[in-house]
């Protein structure tokens, strides 16, 4: 496995080792203890991305959803304010976001086998849909009506500015999910920044990153981005 992600990745860990080393790092920062550190996640809703298994995630009291279609923080400040009541005092908060993407064992990007199964299967399927609305020519302006519509078509209206990068891209859908993690990380710095109760009360980071699944019983790994401290600009 790790010889077909060296090929599209400089750096990679499991997804357990990097967030088990996102909350010991900031528990020594903040001198606090690791289980008053809370986590919330913004990763799409695909079942490998909440699998205990293959995620392992430093989180004994459950995670806080911030994600939908892809990993985009579709909860909005509604949902960070929500989120916002869930942290210790004196403790801290950390976001771990990005958006998905499949590798298999035998190199096929953007599909994997998943358990139980004896075909490969998309993943992220819905992030591939969006990609193939973006790639037609039927693009259009979000009708409020049609909520069954509105976050494929918003991350297509998103995207759309990259679309010729996306569509003479080598691997498109890996191209299409990198685009995707730069909307993911703006979107959640942003709503962070503008919400000046939730720094205050405690401190904040985040990390975010791709997230690599793999076939059935391997573990996911996790191409990281960046892990930075929020602070007001």
């Amino acid at each position: 496995m790790q010889k077909i992600l060296n090929q599209y990745f400089a750096e990679y860990k499991t997804m357990s080792e990097v967030a088990h080393n996102a909350v010991i790092e900031i528990a020594h920062r903040e001198g606090i203890e690791m289980n008053s550190i809370i986590v919330a996640t913004s990763f799409c809703f695909d079942e490998l991305n909440h699998q205990a298994s293959k995620m392992n995630l430093p989180a004994p009291q459950g995670t806080f959803i911030m994600g939908g279609l892809a990993g985009y923080p579709f909860v909005g400040e509604i949902g960070l304010t929500a989120f916002s009541d869930h942290v210790p005092d004196g403790g801290a908060a950390l976001f771990i976001v990005g958006p998905h993407i499949g590798f298999s064992r035998s190199g096929e990007i953007g599909k994997i086998k998943r358990v139980g199964q004896h075909r490969h299967t998309n993943t992220c399927g819905a992030l591939m849909m969006v990609q193939d609305h973006l790639l037609s020519t039927s693009i259009h302006q979000i009708d409020p009506a049609d909520y069954s519509m509105f976050q494929p078509e918003f991350l297509a209206l998103r995207l759309l500015p990259r679309v010729d990068e996306i569509r003479n891209a080598d691997v498109p859908i890996l191209k299409t999910t990198q685009f995707v993690y730069d909307e993911i990380e703006k979107e959640i710095l942003a709503l962070i920044q503008l919400h000046p109760t939730l720094l205050n009360k405690f401190p904040v980071y985040i990390l975010g990153g791709i997230v690599i699944n793999t076939d059935e019983n391997l573990p996911n790994y996790f191409s990281q981005k960046t892990f930075q401290k929020i602070v007001f600009t």
